[in-house]
């Protein structure tokens, strides 16, 4: 019996077998494998799951920031046409379809830009984005135009008259002028000036017409002597007005590899970076109707109803203009055509294509073709959100033709 109970206690002191061993340390690292993978997709999806939120904060600020603007568009003027120069006259609301704006483009506000690059050869070069600019004046510093004699309030070609103590908004300070528009909703025409001085006591604002690059010299805005009644105030009605005249320009530039969505403002001679993640941006203008049906929207482009071109390439040829009844003749060139059709845009819809910040290089194959997805997206890594929406011009709606809802 002693000899048994010995026995068992010397088999009790031995440890485990080696295989026993290899056995559990194999198992062991299969469980470890499992946990590490395990916690590397969580953190994966987790990484995912942030950078997407971070794509819809950017969608929603962005978006908030462009609807803003627009709600500012032709404020002090409605969508009269700005007289810039004598050779540029545009409405508060501007677009241009896919630019290449490193290239020279006389219809543009603002010069070739050789920074400027559109998307890089490959699944994303048919991703080019529309540019952006809207108008408005400042009516914090609005100053109310008063006769210099009789009823003109404007002395000569670049003096104007004002009302007792105005604004001192317009006084240039860090620059030698302050841009400004002329405005009168009765005219609906507005013209582009810099003003040069402003002197309170003397009641008077003197200007250069124009935008100082370029300058305005003829017609009713750049020479007094051709139309002096224009600048007649109406009986018992303060009508003209000057205001410092704002902008805002929005385009998405690749020049540094990554779509970058830049903004240009006021006044402004440089680009400044909004965003690195809004790779596309895409702009339709809602015209209104005039003909049956009556009260509705003719969109552009819009390729499903045979309008496939924006309002900046219409022609005369691919954009046959519905008559108003007030309008005595049809536009005689293309450049009428496009003004009359933006002096009735009254919507703007704006899509934004948002993608995460970094790129995802397990979800694809990059030895492989880019495919798309369900939304048409390609799948190289980055996950994408799509931002569409409308702003009404509130301001439009006082300038301009009106749409018709009946017929007469």
């Amino acid at each position: 019996m002693k000899t048994t109970l010995t026995r068992h206690r010397r088999r009790s002191l031995h440890g485990f077998t080696l295989l026993e061993v290899m056995i559990a340390t194999a198992i062991g690292l299969i469980v470890l494998g499992a946990g590490l993978v395990a916690a590397m997709q969580m953190q994966r999806r987790a990484l995912f799951e942030e950078q997407t939120m971070l794509a819809q904060v950017t969608g929603r600020t962005v978006k908030e920031l462009i609807a803003a603007d627009l709600q500012r568009a032709g404020s002090g003027m409605g969508n009269a046409p700005i007289v810039f120069s004598d050779t540029r006259t545009h409405p508060a609301i501007q677009m241009w379809t896919e630019p290449d704006l490193s290239m020279p483009d006389l219809t543009r506000p603002f010069p070739e830009d050789p920074a400027f690059s559109l998307p890089p050869a490959g699944h994303l070069e048919e991703e080019v984005s529309d540019v952006l600019r809207i108008h408005w004046g400042d009516t914090r510093g609005m100053v109310t135009l008063s006769p210099c004699a009789g009823t003109n309030v404007r002395a000569d070609t670049r003096t104007f008259c004002t009302v007792e103590n105005p604004s001192p908004r317009l006084q240039p300070t860090t620059a030698p002028t302050t841009p400004a528009l002329l405005v009168n909703p009765a005219r609906n025409l507005a013209c582009h000036v810099e003003v040069t001085n402003v002197d309170a006591a003397g009641r008077r604002i003197n200007v250069v017409p124009g935008t100082g690059i370029e300058t305005t010299t003829t017609d009713r805005c750049g020479d007094f002597a051709s139309e002096p009644n224009f600048w007649n105030t109406e009986p018992d009605r303060e009508s003209w007005r000057i205001m410092p005249a704002q902008s805002a320009t929005y385009r998405v530039n690749w020049a540094s590899g990554t779509p970058t969505l830049e903004y240009l403002g006021p006044g402004a001679a440089n680009w400044v970076v909004l965003s690195r993640d809004v790779e596309r941006l895409s702009v339709r203008l809602g015209v209104a109707a005039i003909a049956q049906p009556f009260g509705g929207m003719r969109w552009f482009p819009d390729v499903a109803n045979g309008r496939p071109n924006g309002l900046d390439a219409c022609t005369i040829t691919t954009c046959p203009i519905e008559q108003h009844p007030n309008e005595l003749v049809a536009p005689a060139t293309d450049e009428e055509l496009r003004q009359r059709l933006f002096q009735r845009v009254r919507e703007v819809e704006v899509t934004l294509v948002v993608r995460t910040p970094r790129q995802d290089r397990e979800a694809f194959d990059p030895d492989q073709p880019i495919g798309v997805d369900r939304e048409r997206f390609p799948i190289d890594g980055f996950k994408r959100r799509t931002f569409t929406f409308r702003v009404m011009l509130r301001n439009f709606a006082a300038g301009g033709l009106q749409p018709l809802l009946t017929e007469n």
